[in-house]
């Protein structure tokens, strides 16, 4: 029998493990995403009233909010309200490594479930791939931090002017619901005002907005 010491575990593996197998999943189908994140912006709130703000059926809510409660990233309380249970989500981030490491938080997942109802952004998405809006969403961050204009986006992202206003329009009306919900974001103050408009055709609201 060999006497080598056998191999440890490091201690926050397995929290890591958790958080590819979610990111796998959040990135995996954008509805997911978007069920996720209106539950996230909300919470605590109840499947039936993501259900309505989100346009799915009763079925596919509840198979996501049961998705969401097995990935360990969203919870079914002992509170209810008009009768239906109120449920939590938290965020959750993780490490996403090419040539660079970009960590993703619940900012990108939101801009991604958008990608499943917003035309610009699953045109976006169509033209240069899901990889792409990462980087897009970073510059878009960069944007409203007042670090570059619309045409630097452009240009950091490689695409015309008309593709680069589109996409980060779609992107920051996300962002500004999402933030606040953040922890990856909890250091960026947002320089450039959103107009009210713009936020009214955001696919994600709070309950109370």
């Amino acid at each position: 029998m060999s006497n080598a010491p056998r191999p440890t575990r490091p201690p926050d593996a397995g929290r890591t493990a958790r958080q590819f197998f979610v990111v796998q999943e959040l990135l995996g189908t954008p509805e997911l995403a978007r069920f996720y994140t209106d539950l996230l912006v909300n919470s605590p709130t109840t499947v039936t009233a993501a259900r309505d703000r989100q346009g799915f059926s009763k079925s596919t809510a509840y198979k996501y909010a049961n998705t969401l409660s097995e990935l360990g990233v969203a919870a079914e309380l002992d509170e209810f309200e008009n009768g239906s249970a109120l449920w939590r989500a938290d965020p959750v981030s993780g490490n996403w490594t090419d040539e660079t490491t970009i960590e993703l938080g619940p900012a990108f997942f939101a801009v991604y479930g958008a990608t499943s109802g917003d035309d610009d952004l699953e045109l976006f998405v169509d033209r240069h791939g899901k990889a792409a809006l990462a980087p897009a969403v970073t510059a878009t961050i960069e944007y409203l931090e007042g670090e570059t204009t619309r045409r630097g986006v452009a240009d950091d992202l490689g695409v015309p002017a008309v593709e680069a206003i589109a996409v980060t329009q779609a992107i920051e009306r996300v962002l500004v619901v999402v933030k606040d919900h953040d922890p990856t974001l909890e250091d960026v103050t947002f320089d450039v005002n959103i107009h009210e408009r713009a936020l009214e055709e955001a696919p994600y609201r709070h309950a109370d907005g």
